[in-house]
């Protein structure tokens, strides 16, 4: 009697336990964003909070009617506060290239004597008009203008692309 009851605790304490170590982080829905890639409002953005051990960070898909699509995660366990999705766009080139999906994240670093201010993350990824979710990431036109900062770091530090008019600007004249 006693192996059996032995048995069925340890059962119940491996499930419960083995269960904590598969839950993986916690993530609440913050946001569906609708895009007009081709036609109006024919793709989703959604922009999720999620909780891991080492902090707060973003979790982003996108989709149309028939699909749905791991974008990206940004985080910055660094930073002082939680990190923000600040914008998402579509981009439609003159040059009739393929429509891009523009997301710009950042995150706000205090109260340390090197640096205050925020820290500011461009992506870009090339969508796909076979009217399934293909996307490319092609961040890698901006080069190191993909990142920045903007505040006081010995001086004050200004940050060119926080906003999503100064990156059409730019892709207007390079893309």
């Amino acid at each position: 009697m006693k192996k059996k009851l032995i048995s069925v605790l340890l059962f119940v304490f491996s499930i419960i336990y083995s269960s904590n170590l598969i839950a993986g982080d916690k993530c609440d829905k913050k946001e569906t964003i609708n895009l007009s890639v081709f036609k109006k409002n024919d793709y989703k953005f959604y922009n999720y909070t999620c909780k891991s051990d080492k902090g707060i960070y973003l979790k982003s898909y996108i989709g149309n009617s028939k699909k749905t699509k791991f974008l990206n995660e940004y985080y910055d366990f660094a930073a002082k506060e939680d990190p923000q999705l600040l914008a998402v766009s579509i981009y439609k080139s003159k040059k009739n290239k393929q429509p891009l999906l523009i997301t710009l994240n950042s995150a706000y670093y205090c109260c340390s004597p090197q640096m205050e201010g925020f820290v500011y993350k461009v992506n870009f990824y090339k969508i796909d008009s076979n009217n399934q979710v293909l996307l490319e990431n092609i961040t890698h036109i901006f080069d190191e203008k993909s990142e920045g900062f903007e505040g006081m770091a010995e001086g004050k530090v200004y940050y060119n692309y926080k906003n999503i008019a100064s990156i059409k600007k730019w892709l207007d004249k390079n893309y």
